[in-house]
């Protein structure tokens, strides 16, 4: 019943949010929690290995319908391979009772999804020449940033980096989502392969390697519904999926702050 429960959590959260940028791993912290009872470091291992199942397929569909935005893409993975095993580096020591860290990327979830909800709302500008291009630099910081706070907590990064990129960069929805999943899944095989050394040798607090069965039936169910998510987005078009990003992004900081404070 654990496996299966774990395959339809996968599949619903993936097909929601994949096709704006976020593997899905951000809103299956709670069921992880709550109702597959895993805990410490090792929940944030077995989203990452989520990621690591359930991103590959829907990224390489999205990539394909989202063409000349590939440099971004290795410039964000690039930065966030080194960020990541530092994250999950943090995780397994400073940030073994990560109450006040989820209360801080509870409060950035927030303001982010917020921004996104307020920018919906508003009349859309022209299209100004060269909008959704990466510049290197502020790309590769952001990247790593979202890569640090993605590996501690699990959630990959994407979830992080696109609304970044939506809100402050004005990139496009699809961009932003094929430059938020490729961090992902960089952020989530480099932090994965972190956590099992850690593990492995010791290393801070434990467990800290992951629950692979759990993680690899996340995976399978959310492999599917990023498929499903993929066609989704392109039925639904950008509007839907800014405000469906934004709503999302503040219910999971909402989610946080009610977890902390109960």
């Amino acid at each position: 019943m654990t496996l299966f429960l774990a395959v339809l959590a996968g599949f619903s959260v993936a097909a929601v949010t994949t096709p704006v940028g976020v593997s899905g791993a951000v809103l299956l912290l709670p069921v992880q929690l709550s109702v597959l009872g895993l805990h410490g470091p090792a929940v944030s291992a077995t989203n990452l290995l989520y990621n690591v199942v359930a991103t590959p397929l829907g990224l390489s569909r999205l990539a394909r319908s989202v063409r000349g935005h590939g440099t971004g893409a290795l410039v964000a993975a690039g930065a966030a391979v080194p960020c990541a095993v530092a994250g999950a580096a943090v995780r397994v020591t400073w940030l073994s009772d990560p109450a006040l860290f989820r209360g801080l990327l509870a409060v950035l979830m927030l303001g982010m999804g917020v921004r996104l909800l307020v920018t919906r709302a508003r009349a859309r500008p022209a299209p100004v020449a060269g909008r959704g291009r990466a510049r290197t630099v502020p790309l590769a910081l952001a990247a790593g940033g979202a890569a640090l706070l993605g590996s501690a907590v699990g959630i990959g990064g994407g979830s992080l980096l696109a609304p970044l990129l939506i809100a402050v960069g004005g990139w496009y929805t699809s961009r932003a989502a094929l430059v938020g999943l490729t961090t992902t899944l960089v952020t989530s095989a480099a932090g994965l392969g972190a956590y099992a050394v850690f593990d492995r040798i010791g290393f801070g607090a434990a467990p800290a390697a992951p629950d692979w069965g759990v993680g690899l039936a996340l995976g399978a169910g959310g492999a599917l519904g990023a498929l499903v998510g993929v066609t989704l987005g392109r039925r639904l078009g950008e509007r839907p999926l800014r405000f469906l990003l934004g709503g999302l992004v503040s219910l999971t900081g909402v989610a946080y702050l009610a977890g902390l404070l109960a």
